[in-house]
């Protein structure tokens, strides 16, 4: 219901501000110090309610964030003035790296359940892109032969081969760069 109402309340405004000739939309344009400060409010009032109701994902949550920030084109002064959240989520990081990373068999939700045993009983090639990259993130993106970083055009492998009985399970794949996949292939139609 809440969302309905936002939707309606957000086409409501559309429409009257369109009637009105961007009326309110320039009112906005000209208060936009105003409309930073209650957007920097909304904002910062929303994380801390997330925070409360959900501690352990929002603890994930600024491990993602930092992330993506770490590798997005931003300002020299954006990113001094954000450095100092990302050294305290890296000393999180670090003070809970000697703990066991979660494996396949201890995830919660249903959807990853579902994507990790998924292709127990299939035989055909084909491996979703969601569990090619769960593979990969779980190798720390690195390659599962010559411990490379990945790119882009990483492959996933099967440590046991479909035509010899292995399966599309996330415990029987590999995330290789391509040279060691087609190094892999290359061997195995050599030996066969």
């Amino acid at each position: 219901m809440k969302l309905f109402l936002i939707i309606f309340g957000i086409t409501a405004f559309l429409m009257v501000n369109t009637y009105y000739d961007g009326k309110y939309t320039s009112m906005l344009r000209i208060n936009k110090k105003y409309t930073q400060m209650a957007m920097y409010g909304f904002v910062g009032l929303s994380l801390y309610i997330f925070m409360k109701r959900h501690p352990g994902e929002s603890k994930n949550m600024f491990m993602h964030a930092s992330d993506l920030v770490k590798y997005m084109p931003i300002e020299k002064n954006t990113s001094d003035m954000l450095g100092p959240l990302f050294d305290l989520t890296n000393l999180h990081s670090k003070l809970t790296s000697h703990m066991p990373s979660p494996s396949y068999n201890q995830i919660n939700t249903p959807q990853m359940k579902r994507m990790v045993n998924s292709g127990k009983n299939t035989h055909s090639r084909s491996v979703s892109e969601t569990k090619k990259k769960y593979v990969a993130s779980e190798q720390k993106w690195k390659c599962g032969y010559c411990g490379d970083m990945l790119d882009a055009t990483f492959e996933v492998d099967h440590k046991i081969d479909l035509q010899y009985g292995g399966t599309n399970h996330v415990s029987n794949l590999v995330a290789s760069c391509v040279t060691c996949h087609k190094k892999k292939t290359m061997m195995n139609k050599i030996n066969e």
